[in-house]
């Protein structure tokens, strides 16, 4: 067993992780002061002066070392008549004269380059919040969606002559002006923390840390679009880089958030069904947690991008863990064997370049000058002499040096030209469009597919060149990290993993998560619909990407699995809230001890989780759920979901464990 040190320890968030945030769902008028205690960083909503020191003091003396921040506008504005501070001609304004808006057309966006309108927006934030922090009732501000560029929202005339601005010429002076705003406002309030969401590391120098919403990390960790080592690399570089102490969070959301339909539906966003199904998803909110946990950063989990603040509380968050006693290692148990390797001034035989990239003695440069042309391909592998095999996991690792990208986007990922990108993209990686070093280290599984390729991809203009490039097919390994009071591991890989532990470890208690969960979903492999049923995408409230849907009585669909270990299970049926569903949806259990049946009213559903029956089932038989369509309306087939009777967390000693694909455990050292 070989460990090696993924990232060095640096100066994180003060007291004994595991450290919990919370965006947005507290506001300073709340008098829940125990609950909301438990957060070790708030960023706060709303709220007057006196609430905001009534709370501070509350807040502060259940937990001294806490973090609250108060929100304030920068990038995201009300409409004018809601702005009466900002001028008409400030805001940001396309080439035919209209207002930028985005986010359902409800939020407008600032000229950064009008002196008066960066004025005008420091002095905002002074005057709603220049009080509290004068008066130590918060620590610093956060600021939501400070993209680096302008043109992300479309083409954009700063100069009001007319004509889009060129995004090489106007982005640099859009991302200096909006590193100025935040120096403004440290050198105004010396000391304060400053948070920002979707920001680049060119602003980590003037702020404290970034907010990670799901979609640009995390999430992509859970979907297998990305590594849990690119997530740790990434996080400890907003830790190095930022301003000290660093406040960087990552927040896990729930791809039921993902929907761009609840956009703007304020209240009307979810359902309390859907809060329990996201709440249930015990195994996600793990894999975001011990990210965070291994890299020292404020860890959250929610519904997401459109509704934050949930107060979701579990055990994991109280393990008494202590103090980290190093940095997180990656524990490699079996070695791994390098597949290709390629470097600068090597035959090109294996690699594939398109027109705009060629050959050189320092590597293989590519690039545009349009900086209006979208997405293209540079150069990548060649599928026929690097071969990537369904189901294999492999690690590439290659170093870029990025010549010239202002205004650009540049993303390397594993593509199949046959599977296509929206599923089977892997190890997507992006470059946000500034010079330097682009160092890639990646893991993933190709799906089931024989021509996948390692590419680079460049939307605007820009030039890069590729000088090494290595891939790995990986064996068992896992990450590790040790702590005063226990230790917690995650599973790397997209694939099992089995672990042995080296000594004696206790679970801590949890009677609220079973041992065993398995999902199915209707676009699993374990689904096979008959004859009679649609695939439909529309957007709605549902488990995952789709649904399939019979318009008549007789069809036949069914989600197979195989039972873990002996035991007694629930199984549930996501409940779809959809029009014109069925009144009678005919559900059997079938496995080689009978059959059980339950029929269901399907106009019921809210987006949660319905208890179809509970049976005992035995470990290694396979068993099939199986969904007739019947009744008066449309049969809806969605995800099925199997539960133990037993209990994952139960106190019990451990010394080996085996991790599901992208899971782990936290685990209590035994006195």
């Amino acid at each position: 067993m070989v460990t090696l040190a993924l990232c060095a320890l640096v100066l994180g968030p003060t007291g004994d992780p595991p450290h919990i945030a919370n965006l947005w769902g507290c506001s300073p008028a709340s008098t829940e002061y125990d609950s909301w205690s438990r957060y070790d960083l708030l960023v706060l909503t709303g709220g007057s002066p006196s609430q905001m020191e009534r709370f501070s003091a509350e807040y502060r003396r259940r937990n001294p070392g806490g973090i609250l921040l108060g929100t304030a506008p920068l990038m995201n504005l009300g409409s004018p008549e809601a702005t009466p501070w900002m001028e008409e001609s400030w805001f940001l304004r396309k080439p035919d004269g209209e207002m930028v808006t985005w986010w359902a057309d409800q939020v407008y966006t600032p000229n950064l380059l009008i002196d008066g309108c960066l004025e005008a927006l420091v002095a905002q934030t002074a005057e709603s919040l220049g009080a509290a922090l004068e008066q130590g009732w918060i620590d610093g501000v956060f600021f939501d969606s400070v993209v680096g560029r302008a043109t992300w929202l479309g083409p954009v005339d700063t100069d009001g002559d007319g004509v889009a601005d060129d995004p090489a010429e106007v982005d640099p002076r859009w991302h200096a002006r909006q590193c100025e705003f935040f120096d403004r406002l440290r050198a105004r309030y010396p000391g304060m923390l400053i948070l920002a969401n979707d920001v680049d590391l060119g602003h980590a120098p003037h702020l404290h840390g970034r907010l990670f919403e799901g979609g640009p990390l995390l999430d992509g960790v859970a979907n297998g679009s990305r590594s849990c080592d690119l997530a740790l690399r990434t996080l400890a570089a907003w830790r190095e880089q930022s301003l000290q102490p660093p406040v960087t969070f990552a927040l896990m959301s729930h791809p039921l958030g993902w929907q761009p339909w609840r956009v703007g539906q304020g209240p009307a966003v979810t359902t309390e069904a859907e809060v329990d199904r996201v709440a249930r998803d015990f195994r996600r909110m793990r894999l975001g947690l011990l990210l965070c946990l291994m890299s020292d950063t404020y860890a959250a989990y929610d519904v997401g991008t459109v509704w934050y603040g949930l107060t979701f509380w579990y055990p994991e968050y109280d393990a008494p863990l202590g103090r980290p006693l190093g940095p997180v290692e990656t524990v490699q148990q079996a070695e791994d064997r390098e597949v290709f390797h390629w470097r600068a001034g090597e035959p090109t035989d294996a690699l594939s370049f398109e027109d705009s990239a060629a050959a050189m003695e320092a590597g293989i440069e590519g690039g545009s000058l349009d900086s209006g042309a979208g997405w293209r391909r540079l150069f990548g592998t060649d599928p026929r002499s690097v071969p990537l095999a369904p189901g294999e996991t492999y690690e590439v690792r290659a170093t870029v040096e990025v010549l010239g990208a202002a205004g650009a986007t540049i993303q390397f990922q594993a593509r199949t030209p046959t599977g296509g990108w929206e599923r089977h993209d892997k190890a997507i990686n992006l470059w946000p469009g500034t010079l330097g070093t682009w160092e890639i280290g990646d893991v993933f599984i190709p799906d089931d597919f024989e021509d996948y390729s390692l590419e680079w991809h460049l939307n605007g203009a820009g030039r890069i060149r590729l000088t090494e490039i290595r891939v790995i097919a990986v064996e068992q390994s896992y990450l590790r990290r040790e702590f005063e009071g226990g230790i917690a591991v995650l599973n790397r890989l997209p694939r099992e993993v089995e672990v042995d532990l080296g000594g004696a470890y206790r679970r801590f208690e949890d009677p609220s998560c079973p041992r065993w969960i398995m999902e199915v979903d209707d676009a699993d492999e374990g689904f096979m619909a008959e004859a009679g049923w649609e695939r439909v995408s529309d957007l709605g409230r549902f488990c995952g990407t789709s649904t399939h849907q019979a318009l008549k009585p007789g069809a036949t669909a069914t989600w197979s699995f195989t039972a873990p270990s002996t035991d007694t299970y629930t199984i549930l049926a996501c409940a779809p809230k959809l029009e014109g569903l069925t009144d009678a949806a005919r559900f059997a259990l079938e496995g080689p001890s009978g059959r059980q049946t339950v029929v269901v009213d399907q106009r019921e559903g809210e987006g949660g989780w319905v208890m179809l029956l509970e049976a005992p089932l035995t470990e290694g038989e396979v068993y099939r759920v199986t969904l007739e369509s019947g009744g008066t309306g449309i049969t809806v087939a969605d995800a099925v979901r199997i539960e133990s009777a037993a209990r994952r967390h139960d106190g019990s000693l451990v010394r080996r464990l085996v991790l599901a694909p992208l899971d782990g455990e936290i685990l209590l050292k035994v006195p």
